[in-house]
């Protein structure tokens, strides 16, 4: 079950405020096993955002 903040894009500051949890720490730890079935995801999308990255950077025209 994901949490609704986090699906909701919360940071953990918000998710720390709204909660009542001590710190930010303390709520990333309450749900860290929320993003485990993420890692993959996130790594497929920091390749994609490279790649757009430096093919546009190697079109990009210097002046």
């Amino acid at each position: 079950m994901k949490s609704p903040y986090f699906s909701a894009c919360a940071t953990p500051k918000a998710v720390q405020r709204m909660l009542g949890h001590a710190s930010a720490a303390m709520a990333l730890h309450v749900y860290a096993n929320l993003f485990e079935d993420g890692l993959d995801a996130v790594s497929d999308r920091l390749v994609e955002v490279r790649s757009r990255t430096v093919a546009r950077d190697l079109w990009r025209v210097k002046a």
